[in-house]
C-alpha cells in the first residue's frame, strides 16, 4: 500500500504512562501529503519551541558526533535474532548455552562474530558492536514498539497480547524525523520496506506516526517476492483517488504508477484548479527524483548482483538508492517470508535460510556506501526487539530474551572497529554498559542532528520530548 494515509492520530505525552492514561486518546481525521505541506508551510512561519534542532548556545563539540549523519538506514530483523549465535558467542560456555556454531576471527583483533558471517567478519573495522542492549518488554509486538519508538508501550505489562497500532501510539523515529527534519528535496521524508510480518500477521505497532498524525506515516513499499529490476508494489491505496479519470491498479509496478501519475496530473484540468500545496503533493508523489529513486533496474547487474536477489539483499540496495536521492530515514524490514523468530531449529535456519542473506546484503551495503564517500554521512542500523534464550530448548531452538542483546552500527558519525558493552558468561544479562532501546534511538536523532531533548509537537499542538534516552557517546567519532 502507498501508506501515505494510516490508522489515526493520538493525543501524546512523550513523558511518562501515568500522563498517557490521564489525557487518554483522541481520535480524528488525518491529513493528506496537501495538507502535510501545507503544515510544513505554517511551520515554516512559526516553528515548534525546541523542535530538536540545536540552537547555537547548546553547538556541540566537534568530536561528540552531533548532525554528522545525514540519513540514517534502519535494517530492521523482526522476531529476535539469536546474539549467541551471531553477535555474541561463548563458546566456554556449556554446550546447551553455546550452541553449534564457531566463533570467527573478524579484521579487528580480539573481536569475533559467527563463523557465518564472513563477509561482514572482513569489514568489522566498519561497524560496532553494542553487546549489552537491555529491555524488560519480552514479547515481539511491545518490544518492537519500544524498539522502533524509543519507549515503552503502556501496556507492556501484558506479555503475549499483541494490540493494534491506535492513535495513542508515540510515532516512529522514521515519523519523527520527518517532523523535525524533513528531505529537502522531493523525495518522501520516511520510507519503509516491507512490514512487520509475524506468522502471517502484520504486527503494525511503532511503524507509524501516531500521535503526530498521519501525514507523517512513511510511504511503505511491502515486497511481494524479490526484485531484482521493477519493484513488484502491492496492495495501492493513494492519495490521488483517480487521475484522468482511471484508477490507479490495485497491482502494479511502483515505478510505472509514479511515470503514468505525472502526465495525468499535468494534463488534468481539475488538477491544475487545485490549491498550491495539493500540487505540491501530487508533484512529490510523480517527481524524477522518486521515479528515479525506486528504479532499481538503473543499478548496472554487477551491483544488483552483489547484493544478492533476496528480500533483504534488494531493501538494502534500494535503501542505499533512496538515502542517495535525499530521503532522511529508511527502514528496511529483513524478510518477506519468514522472521527470526527461532523458537525451533534455530542452528538450521539461521545456517541454510537467515544468514547467507545477511552476509551478503548488509556487507554489500557497507561496501557500497564507503565505496560511494557515503558512509561517512550515512548512519546505518542493524538492531531488532530482543535476541535469544542462552539455554536451548527441546526443539533445538532459542526463545525470547530481550533481557540482552545485539545491536550493530556503522557510519554517520560511529567509530568502526569497536565492541562497546558486554554481556555476563551465558549472554544472558548485560555485565558492562548496559544500553536501553531508548538510548539507541537517542543515538539516532544525535547522529541526525536531531536533539534527543528537543521538542516536538503532536496533532493538537502538544509538546513532548523527542527522546528520553541518552546517546551512547563512546560510539561516536
Amino acid at each position: 500500500m502507498l501508506s501515505l494515509l494510516g490508522p489515526g492520530v493520538r493525543l501524546c505525552d512523550g513523558m511518562t504512562r501515568r500522563e498517557a492514561l490521564r489525557v487518554g486518546g483522541l481520535a480524528f481525521t488525518g491529513l493528506t501529503w496537501a495538507g502535510w505541506l501545507g503544515a510544513r508551510n505554517i511551520g515554516a512561519r512559526s516553528p515548534d519551541p525546541g523542535a530538536g534542532v540545536r540552537s547555537p548556545d547548546r553547538a556541540p563539540k566537534p568530536a561528540d558526533g552531533f548532525g554528522r549523519a545525514k540519513a540514517c538506514i534502519l535494517l530492521y530483523h523482526y522476531g529476535g535474532p539469536s546474539h549467541l549465535d551471531i553477535w555474541d558467542l561463548k563458546p566456554d560456555a556449556p554446550p546447551e548455552i553455546r550452541g553449534e556454531f564457531k566463533p570467527a576471527a573478524t579484521r579487528v583483533p580480539g573481536v569475533s562474530i559467527t563463523e557465518h558471517l564472513p563477509r561482514l567478519a572482513a569489514m568489522a573495522d566498519r561497524y560496532a558492536i553494542v553487546r549489552s542492549v537491555t529491555h524488560r518488554d519480552n514479547d515481539h509486538a511491545i518490544g518492537a514498539y519500544l524498539a522502533l519508538t524509543g519507549r515503552s508501550h503502556p501496556k507492556n505489562a501484558i506479555l503475549g497480547i499483541e494490540p493494534p497500532a491506535t492513535p495513542e501510539d508515540m510515532p516512529s523515529l522514521g515519523s519523527v524525523i520527518g517532523k523535525v527534519r524533513p528531505a529537502q528535496r522531493p523525495v518522501f521524508s520516511y520510507v519503509t520496506l516491507g512490514d512487520l510480518r509475524h506468522f502471517g500477521n502484520n504486527d503494525s505497532m511503532g511503524q507509524n506516526a501516531g500521535c503526530l498524525g498521519k501525514v507523517y506515516d512513511p510511504f511503505t513499499v511491502p515486497f511481494t517476492r524479490p526484485i531484482t529490476g521493477a519493484l513488484d508494489f502491492t496492495g495501492v491505496t493513494t492519495v490521488l483517488g483517480q487521475a484522468d479519470g482511471g484508477r490507479l491498479g490495485q497491482r502494479r509496478d511502483l515505478l510505472e504508477q509514479v511515470s503514468r501519475v505525472g502526465p495525468a496530473l499535468e494534463a488534468t484540468t481539475d488538477t491544475r484548479d487545485l490549491d498550491d500545496c495539493t500540487r505540491k503533493a501530487y508533484s512529490l508523489l510523480a517527481s524524477p527524483a522518486s521515479r528515479d529513486a525506486f528504479d532499481v533496474a538503473k543499478e548496472p547487474e554487477k551491483v544488483r548482483g552483489r547484493y544478492g536477489e533476496t528480500f533483504f539483499g534488494q531493501n538494502c540496495l534500494l535503501a542505499r538508492r533512496l538515502v542517495e536521492a535525499g530521503v532522511p530515514l529508511v527502514t528496511a524490514y529483513s524478510f518477506g517470508n519468514r522472521d527470526w523468530d527461532t523458537h525451533g531449529a534455530n542452528f538450521t535456519t539461521l545456517k541454510s535460510t537467515l544468514l547467507p542473506p545477511e552476509d551478503q546484503g548488509f556487507s554489500a551495503l557497507l561496501s557500497d556506501l564507503a565505496d560511494r564517500g557515503l558512509l561517512d554521512e550515512t548512519l546505518v542500523v542493524w538492531m531488532s526487539e530482543m535476541g535469544r534464550t542462552p539455554r536451548i530448548n527441546a526443539g533445538a531452538g532459542r526463545d525470547h530474551w530481550s533481557f540482552c542483546y545485539s545491536v550493530v552500527l556503522a557510519g554517520g558519525g560511529v567509530r568502526g572497529g569497536q565492541v562497546y558493552g558486554s554481556s555476563d558468561r551465558s549472554a544472558a544479562y548485560p555485565s558492562t554498559n548496559p544500553v536501553g532501546p531508548a538510548d539507541v534511538a537517542a543515538t539516532i536523532f544525535h547522529c541526525l542532528g536531531v536533539d534527543p531533548r528537543g521538542l516536538v509537537t503532536d496533532r493538537q499542538g502538544r509538546p513532548f520530548v523527542i527522546g528520553v534516552g541518552r546517546p551512547v557517546q563512546a560510539l561516536l567519532d
